[in-house]
């Protein structure tokens, strides 16, 4: 096998892993056990905590943690609310159009698994809400004593960030272009997650989101890009399975 660079490795060593390889969070598919397992291996895993609140995300961190060995890296993934959230009655006519197009699109689906039609397709809770589930989380990362933590959608507000510094938290931040690497580092972030194009699940973008075209730069271009404009680790993401994807990178 061919040796990883020399500053991916040193990243590893200082965060405590064995290995460059991180285990993306994916909500309800990063299990305790997945999560284990593979910090178990030596690679750095993720848990999502989406919009779990705070007894359940601190249920599932302890099961987590109780399979763990000695030195295991294990972090957990947060939702920024201020960058995911947006008020229905801000939304363009496309921009309600195409949600309307989406809920239509999914509809079948839902019924055929849930017997149950597509519901509104706004959010079901307030921003302040949103922020009340984002603040539970962070006592939860602080009761189970969770030392690394990426946030997607932007950055938290600086209480919020404050509080995980304060219990010695490696911070990391998701970009999916090279202004957002600036910004987030401007805010703190010890590493950027680099979000290319090929990544699964929520896009990260979260200045000028509406245009959200402008984020899908694919994974390799995006890490260069990034690298040449910011002094702390990147770290890549999005569709990177084999060998060869990695050496791409």
């Amino acid at each position: 096998m061919r040796p990883f660079p020399s500053h991916a490795t040193a990243f590893a060593a200082r965060i405590g892993a064995k290995h460059p390889i991180v285990l993306a969070p994916m909500l309800a598919h990063t299990t305790p056990r997945l999560c284990a397992a593979a910090a178990n291996a030596g690679v750095v895993a993720f848990e999502g905590a989406g919009q779990l609140g705070k007894d359940v995300l601190v249920s599932r961190i302890r099961e987590t943690q109780a399979m763990l060995n000695a030195g295991a890296v294990f972090g957990v993934n947060l939702f920024v609310p201020s960058g995911f959230y947006t008020d229905p009655s801000s939304w363009t006519e496309p921009q309600a159009a195409a949600v309307e197009v989406a809920r239509e699109r999914y509809e079948g689906y839902l019924r055929e698994l849930s017997g149950e039609a597509a519901g509104t397709a706004a959010p079901s809770l307030s921003r302040e809400e949103h922020q009340a589930v984002f603040s539970g989380q962070v006592d939860a990362l602080l009761e189970t004593g969770v030392k690394l933590v990426s946030f997607h959608f932007g950055w938290p507000d600086a209480a919020e960030a404050g509080r995980l510094r304060e219990a010695g938290a490696t911070l990391q931040g998701c970009a999916t272009t090279v202004e957002e690497a600036r910004w987030l580092v401007d805010q703190g972030a010890d590493a950027i997650i680099a979000q290319g194009a090929e990544a699964g699940g929520h896009r990260g973008t979260f200045i000028d989101a509406q245009d959200y075209r402008r984020g899908l730069v694919e994974v390799v271009p995006l890490v260069r890009g990034i690298a040449d404009a910011v002094d702390v680790p990147v770290i890549a993401a999005g569709g990177i399975m084999r060998g060869g994807d990695i050496r791409a990178v």
